[in-house]
């Protein structure tokens, strides 16, 4: 049954950092090669960092310098090189020598650039000591007495992963390897809340156009199903739980802070906008596809 069409396919090199938009993808077991192929390191803490706790990192922008050329963005030196783009227009691409001092400066602490690194580096990923409650309720803006979202639909294997890891060993992804939202919850959201509810805040792979254009959090109805994007097929795990940082200014969307937008996703959306996938079977997709729900 024909669900929608793709209307935006985006690509986000570095974790955290805004991404760009590309008229076409494959799509792997592991999403979009070269997509989170990056992530920022805290130098002193030799932990991978996010937005969650580094919000600066909303600032910057990163584009691949050259789309990979198989279907794996690789590990290490097969990563592809990405150019993070500052507030002030000057750049700097990731492998520079320069690149670290760079980040570093900007950031106000000492930083690096990591490739993504295969997933036996298990030090790599791990954290320094495993999430604590009060850290989760942080990340995920909750006020006193708001009780923490129910993530027992994710895999167990994911549920154990993240309880000592920064991401999934052998990913920069914060869970899953894709991430869709339609075009009728972004106004379903900025309607009801009044908040300026735009892909750029949410970080999807992809903004889909449902053909009920009346449709209220269509893809909701999704979940357990499958649907196939392009060539590809893909079984949609459970809808996405947002944490605070759609809510942050992103200056190179030209986005202002929206205080009110968590808790409007809270008081309308039960703080859940957009659908987590995993793929069963790899293809390739491009803007204007046709999404269809298999079963």
């Amino acid at each position: 049954m024909l669900a929608g069409y793709i209307e935006e396919i985006w690509q986000y090199p570095v974790k955290s950092m805004a991404g760009v938009r590309i008229e076409r993808a494959l799509i792997t077991e592991a999403g979009i090669p070269g997509d989170r192929c990056w992530a920022v390191i805290d130098a002193e803490a030799g932990q991978i960092r996010s937005a969650k706790r580094w919000p600066e990192l909303l600032q910057l922008a990163a584009g691949l310098v050259e789309q990979p050329c198989s279907d794996s963005s690789g590990y290490g030196a097969q990563v592809p090189e990405a150019l993070v783009r500052l507030p002030d227009g000057s750049s700097f691409k990731t492998r520079d020598a320069e690149a670290p001092a760079r980040l570093s400066n900007f950031l106000g602490k000492p930083a690096r650039l990591a490739a993504l690194a295969p997933p036996s580096e298990r030090s790599h990923y791990q954290l320094a000591e495993a999430h604590k409650e009060a850290d989760i309720r942080a990340d995920l803006g909750l006020l006193p007495g708001e009780s923490i979202p129910d993530f027992s639909a994710s895999p167990a294997q994911l549920r154990q992963q993240l309880a000592t890891n920064a991401t999934p060993p052998g990913t920069y992804f914060d869970a899953f390897p894709l991430h869709l939202i339609s075009t009728t919850s972004l106004a379903y959201l900025a309607d009801r809340g009044g908040v300026d509810a735009v892909v750029q805040r949410f970080r999807a792979n992809f903004l889909i156009q449902p053909v009920d254009a009346g449709a209220q959090m269509i893809e909701n109805g999704w979940v357990g199903r499958r649907l196939q994007i392009g060539s590809a097929i893909v079984s949609v795990n459970s809808r996405t739980t947002r944490c605070s940082m759609p809510a942050r200014a992103q200056p190179s969307h030209r986005l202002a802070a929206d205080p009110d937008l968590t808790r409007a996703l809270v008081e309308h959306c039960e703080r859940c906008l957009g659908i987590n996938l995993l793929v069963e079977q790899a293809g390739r997709c491009a803007a204007g596809d046709e999404i269809l729900l298999l079963d």
